[in-house]
């Protein structure tokens, strides 16, 4: 039995969907106007409501930029929690985005900040 390219992307995006079921359920929801920026209520994958302590330049559009990304994550001086936290939204926006493998090399960075 042969698959087609159609048949594997869409074997794909289910497999996607089932690992990451938020995202097939759930809608972004935006802030209100005078809702608080760290309020429960909404839902934003793109916005960072705390900018003073932001990694600047990550990107997730090919594995080179995902490699580039970890390590200035790597290197960034901060806690272990705060690297574990960026890689994880690049992540998730790099599977959002389609970018399965550059999630991948996020994911390997997590699994490895696991280990420490």
């Amino acid at each position: 039995m042969t698959i087609t390219e159609t048949q594997l992307r869409l074997l794909i995006r289910e497999a996607l969907l089932e690992l990451t079921p938020s995202i097939a359920e759930g809608k972004r929801i935006p802030r209100k106007p005078g809702q608080p920026a760290g309020s429960d209520k909404h839902s934003d994958l793109y916005t960072d409501e705390n900018p003073r302590g932001t990694i600047k330049g990550l990107k997730f559009a090919t594995v080179k930029d995902a490699e580039a990304s970890v390590r200035k994550i790597r290197s960034s001086g901060r806690s272990h929690t705060h690297k574990v936290q960026a890689a994880i939204a690049m992540e998730q926006r790099a599977r959002v985005a389609g970018k399965v493998s550059a999630a991948g090399v996020y994911r390997r960075f997590i699994n490895s900040m696991k280990k420490e």
